[in-house]
């Protein structure tokens, strides 16, 4: 470009004109340094083609020319060839240090790079399309090469992990698409030789460049980690197995609890109960809306604190004693045994107490009755003497019928056959089957109370003592109420109870007498059957009476108004079996007018169904 004035040149700024003004500077020729057409591209290190000098290359500077004598066209069109020339030098030129400082900065990459790849704690690698491998880092070095001075051993490891990674890779190849997959393989330790198992990443990667695909795999060691997972799992299978051991053993235990009669209860070191079974829940932990019994629990688990308490103060780790609590629905009194033992950690720390409680009042209950059954069985047999004679009597008259009728048969000669012999036989023989029957009813054990027949009770006893009252001089006179209700209780028993009031009246009579039994329905009058039916049995004698300093002694065991006869237990026993029915016994006497003996025993027998 040829540039005639400087200073009013308008395509300069002004800043150039002004200096050019100042310098003096005359007419000048400007021509522009451009690049070549070829250009250095940075980004991937390979020349690209740009356009010619039409197409106005890459601006590298300017070359100005000036004469004293001016300048011409000539001038411009001798300076484009060499400022071309000298335009492409320039290019070049930066193009040499534009290379020079991205291969520094690519070789800094790369440096930092290999320290990245090598710096990872896993096995890192790069494999072609045929699954070989192109690049791998330290870690993959360890499993995937080995040299000729390593070992036979550490080769052959090494060998077979190429093999088996080569395997797994082109299977996984085949299963994948383009994403990134996670899988497991199984190699070899090529200095230990155990067997590592490996988490393995795998993403699909490409060279655009040279067009080449490939796989970049991470191989992370995961042996402990499955190890323990393993354990764990295993831990965890043992785990459910002893949760299920322990709730079997825990429903079995609840199963045997709730089926133990005894109240058992569990507290803790702050006197809290932890658990308690259904019995000890019926004695302790009464429902509300149960009328008193939510009250009577509340001061039953206060008596048993404060006694539990208390049981705590003894040394020994297993404590018993007794208490006093009562029945919330029934309100009746129970006395227990407590035994309480201590739990203890493994560190002989104690954390709980476990109590065990049992009704002694009732298993008191049953040994008394037991020893009052001996007691009843030791009177009957001391009854047996007092009627041996009588029996002996009974049997042998008979007897002695049936032999004479058998002698008169025998000397019978007459056609009528002696008929009226064989009838005295025959009743004989069955007065002493009645006989031996009732005898055996006496002596059989006793059952279960029923309804029966007082009066039918009556006369079957006053069958065995009639023969011997009568040789005492004793008369006996039946005043039965023939209408008088059943009464529900123990033929057996009350028969042995008239049997000891009849033989008494008849050994109080030594002078002979009368004794008058009778029987009555009625209502209750005394304050255990008021308002409740019953029959009254009285056996009143003509005898001397009973003296008023024994009369409150008679009922008593071992107590007798005849020295060195009898047991001294028959009016004791008596009086229990009557109270067993839920029946009195009562004595009214005078001194040489006799004494009454009057029975009282409920139709439905007692309320306590365990007497029966």
């Amino acid at each position: 470009t040829l540039v005639a004035d400087p200073a009013r040149e308008p395509r300069l700024a002004a800043p150039v004109r002004e200096r050019l003004e100042k310098i003096a500077f005359g007419p000048f020729v400007a021509a522009p340094l451009r690049s070549a057409t070829e250009g250095f591209n940075t980004t991937d290190g390979h020349r690209t083609t740009t356009p010619g000098w039409e197409m106005r290359g890459e601006f590298a500077g300017v070359v100005l020319l000036a004469r004293a004598r001016g300048v011409s066209q000539a001038d411009v069109e001798t300076l484009v060839p060499f400022a071309r020339q000298a335009g492409e030098a320039l290019s070049r030129q930066r193009d040499v240090e534009l290379l020079r400082e991205t291969s520094e900065s690519h070789a800094i990459e790369k440096e930092w790079l290999w320290w990245m790849v090598n710096g990872v704690g896993d096995a890192v690698l790069l494999t072609d399309s045929n699954n070989d491998i192109v690049l791998q880092n330290r870690r993959a070095e360890l499993l995937f090469r080995a040299g000729e001075e390593d070992s036979p051993g550490k080769r052959r490891a090494v060998w077979m992990n190429n093999f088996l990674f080569t395997a797994a890779l082109s299977t996984w190849n085949l299963e994948r698409g383009a994403a990134t997959t996670s899988r497991e393989v199984t190699l070899v330790d090529s200095i230990e030789g155990t067997e590592l198992i490996y988490e393995v990443i795998t993403t699909p990667a490409t060279n655009f460049r040279v067009g080449m695909r490939g796989t970049v795999s991470v191989l992370k060691n995961v042996t402990d980690i499955r190890h323990i997972s393993e354990q764990l799992a295993r831990g965890e299978q043992r785990l459910q197995t002893a949760e299920e051991e322990v709730r079997i053993e825990r429903d079995r235990l609840d199963l045997v609890l709730r089926n133990v009669p005894n109240p058992i209860i569990v507290i803790d070191n702050d006197n809290q109960i932890v658990s308690m079974n259904a019995a000890a829940q019926r004695l302790f932990g009464a429902q509300p809306g149960s009328g008193r019994g939510p009250q009577i629990a509340v001061a039953n688990d206060a008596r048993f604190t404060s006694f539990l308490a208390a049981l705590r103060l003894e040394p020994a780790s297993e404590r018993r004693g007794e208490i006093v609590v009562t029945d919330p629905e029934s309100e009746e009194r129970l006395e227990m045994e407590v035994q309480a033992t201590e739990v203890r950690d493994t560190r002989g720390a104690v954390v709980a107490t476990v109590s065990v409680m049992q009704d002694v009042g009732r298993l008191r209950e049953l040994e008394r009755r037991r020893l009052e059954q001996v007691l009843f069985d030791s009177e009957k047999l001391a009854a047996t003497g007092r009627l041996a004679a009588s029996i002996a009597h009974e049997i042998n008259n008979p007897l002695e019928a049936v032999q004479n009728a058998l002698y008169l048969l025998q000397q019978r000669r007459g056609p009528d056959g002696g008929r009226e012999y064989l009838d005295i036989a025959a009743r004989e023989t069955q007065r002493m089957s009645r006989i031996l029957r009732q005898m055996l009813g006496f002596y059989r054990t006793t059952e279960a109370m029923a309804p029966m027949d007082v009066n039918a009770l009556i006369e079957e006893a006053e069958g065995l003592v009639a023969k011997r009252l009568r040789e005492m001089g004793v008369q006996l006179v039946n005043e039965l109420d023939p209408s008088l209700p059943n009464v529900r209780g123990s033929v057996d028993q009350l028969k042995q109870v008239i049997l000891n009031l009849l033989l008494n009246a008849g050994d109080s009579m030594k002078k002979g007498g009368t004794i008058t039994v009778s029987t009555q329905g009625g209502y209750g009058a005394e304050a255990e059957l008021v308002g409740k039916g019953v029959v009254t049995i009285q056996v009143r004698d003509t005898g001397e009476g009973i003296p008023d300093d024994v009369m409150a002694q008679i009922f008593e065991p071992f107590f007798s108004t005849k020295p060195g006869k009898g047991t001294g237990l028959g009016l004791w026993v008596s009086q229990g079996i009557i109270q067993g029915h839920g029946g009195t016994l009562r004595v009214r006497s005078r001194m040489g007018r006799g004494s009454t003996f009057v029975i009282t025993l409920p139709l439905e027998g007692p309320n306590d169904a365990r007497a029966a």
